[in-house]
């Protein structure tokens, strides 16, 4: 879900992705009602992105692993862009399937390639570890919670998907009683 700036301007639902084309719904601001039904370009519905300084909205439910996530953004921009995982694969001087197990979240090789993905997308790094969410959220911390906190934001953006990948494994291990 595309939400723009101006919350009167109504948000856009994709669809499906076909080929140089964006399947979307329109959704008006009143407890999203479908207005509409759209095939556009690509190119124009980036432009609108742009334009509109539209944000991509988290999916609601539950959230996947970090992983699955990265591997959820660079497929999804890869199809946006109308690349092939050859010629993603090509820009970032690795194997095919190289790019195919990223897309899967069957490796974690791909924290080193987020500044190359960042270039070749055009978006910022903070993108792949963030998703640009801007989410508002009321927790009470402890002291040593907000510590890990304040010392998580100072990392570069870069090293954030190591903590995650380091934090999804701990709570695996913890689950299965490790």
């Amino acid at each position: 879900m595309w939400k723009p700036a101006d919350p009167s301007r109504p948000s856009r639902q994709i669809l499906d992705l076909l080929e140089d084309m964006v399947s979307f719904d329109t959704l008006s601001s009143e407890k999203g009602k479908i207005d509409d039904h759209y095939v556009i370009s690509q190119s124009l519905f980036r432009k609108w992105v742009r334009e509109n300084d539209a944000k991509l909205l988290q999916n609601e439910g539950s959230k996947a692993s970090p992983a699955a996530e990265l591997a959820k953004k660079i497929t999804t921009l890869r199809k946006a862009c109308n690349t092939t995982q050859q010629e993603l694969a090509e820009s970032l001087g690795i194997s095919r399937s190289a790019v195919a197990f990223m897309e899967t979240g069957r490796t974690s090789s791909a924290r080193k390639h987020i500044p190359n993905l960042a270039k070749i997308f055009q978006v910022p790094v903070e993108f792949f570890l963030s998703g640009m969410v801007e989410q508002e959220t009321t927790m009470v911390l402890s002291n040593d919670e907000k510590d890990l906190i304040d010392l998580y934001r100072r990392l570069p953006a870069e090293l954030k998907i190591n903590i995650q990948k380091y934090a999804e494994r701990q709570t695996r291990k913890a689950a299965l009683g490790f």
